[in-house]
């Protein structure tokens, strides 16, 4: 029997060093395949960071295509170009592990599989503020695969398709112009056409932290979730699951009690509840997280920096609800994967009595100053 046939196609914009550790990488997984591999490298980096790469591709037989455009178009030009039966999705701050090939190689022996993911393990220092992210819940799409069989979407920073059922799909939507949220459609939309996606719990990758932890990059990715959100209940409206308030939306309710109150009353003092309050809940909330958590990883402060970054999303979400006029959507979270709804009901339990407490300590000021 033939050996699968893959094309590994790999989006970039800079990030030189990264990405030649991830050549090299995938040069190794070549070799120890045997079977047919291309590798294409989509890129539009600076000229001087444009010449490494070209030389790189050059010294490990990769194909390079420069491509100006946003990361969902760069990958569908790949795609575009690739002429082998599988497509391999990595992302350039990744390294890939030996027998990755291999391990693909295995899963497409079912004819029902028309995707595979894998998983990722992020790897580099463990700092303060990497421990505040691993608090939150946005690590977990990327170890999905190790532990679930079948999936219905899989991170694209590993991730495999056959070419075939790629394009007819209609590959990624390029209205999904930022890195989040096209994934996310791709699976839904290969799911939606009769296709299964398995898991390859041992097709690893290695993922960098290192673009992860700077705050203002990690703050930036967390808005990118927070809109990809918005825009996926849009397209896949079945996804959306009506839950209770977010908290990041009960701020908004907050902030506009105490302001009416104050300007009923013309106390103005007021107004400086407003930080009080929502300062108090994150108290709250941080430690009943690392009160009821079964795995106790974060400290009060890496739980309160969590909490902040889950703001960061929920405030994009509702930005993008508002700009987009899909207010139906405000009262909606897109539900990712099995599990999580129950997961967001266990949170919801203890939340709401943490708001119930914030709307007290409101109509107590209230009462004080009024």
């Amino acid at each position: 029997m033939d050996k699968i046939s893959f094309s590994i196609v790999v989006a970039t914009k800079g990030r030189v060093a990264l990405l030649l550790d991830l050549i090299k990488s995938i040069q190794a997984a070549r070799e120890n395949y045997g079977g047919e591999c291309e590798v294409l490298i989509v890129d539009d980096s600076s000229p001087e960071e444009r010449l490494q790469i070209q030389d790189a591709c050059r010294d490990y037989g990769c194909t390079y295509l420069f491509f100006e455009n946003a990361v969902s178009a760069k990958r569908n030009h790949g795609a575009r170009k690739a002429k082998n039966e599988v497509i391999l999705f990595l992302d350039s701050d990744c390294i890939a592990t030996e027998h990755i090939l291999e391990r693909y190689a295995e899963k497409y022996d079912d004819r029902r599989v028309a995707a595979v993911a894998g998983p990722l393990e992020f790897v580099g220092p463990d700092t303060w503020f990497w421990k505040a992210i691993e608090a939150t819940p946005y690590l977990t799409c990327f170890y999905l695969p190790r532990y679930v069989p079948k999936l219905e979407w899989g991170v694209t920073a590993n991730f495999s398709v056959k070419r075939q059922v790629f394009l007819e799909v209609g590959g990624f939507d390029e209205g999904f112009r930022r890195p989040a949220g096209e994934d996310v459609d791709l699976g839904l939309l290969i799911r939606e056409a009769g296709y299964e996606i398995n898991g390859a719990p041992e097709a690893l990758v290695y993922h960098s932290k290192k673009t992860w932890i700077p705050f203002r990059s990690m703050i930036r990715r967390l808005k990118f979730y927070g809109t990809a959100d918005c825009d996926l209940i849009a397209k896949h409206p079945d996804r959306g699951e009506v839950v209770l308030p977010k908290r990041a939306h009960m701020y908004a309710v907050y902030a506009a009690l105490l302001f009416a109150a104050a300007l009923i009353s013309r106390k103005w003092l007021l107004l400086l509840g407003i930080p009080g309050i929502i300062l108090l809940e994150n108290v709250a909330v941080s430690l009943l997280v690392n009160r009821l958590s079964h795995e106790k990883k974060a400290s009060f402060s890496q739980q309160m920096m969590a909490q902040l970054l889950i703001h960061d999303s929920e405030s994009a979400y509702l930005r993008r609800c508002l700009r987009t006029g899909n207010l139906a959507a405000i009262r909606k979270q897109m539900i990712y994967y099995l599990g999580q709804y129950n997961g967001m009901l266990h949170i919801g339990s203890y939340n709401i009595w943490v708001t119930y407490g914030c709307l007290a300590l409101i109509a107590l000021l209230v009462l004080c100053f009024v």
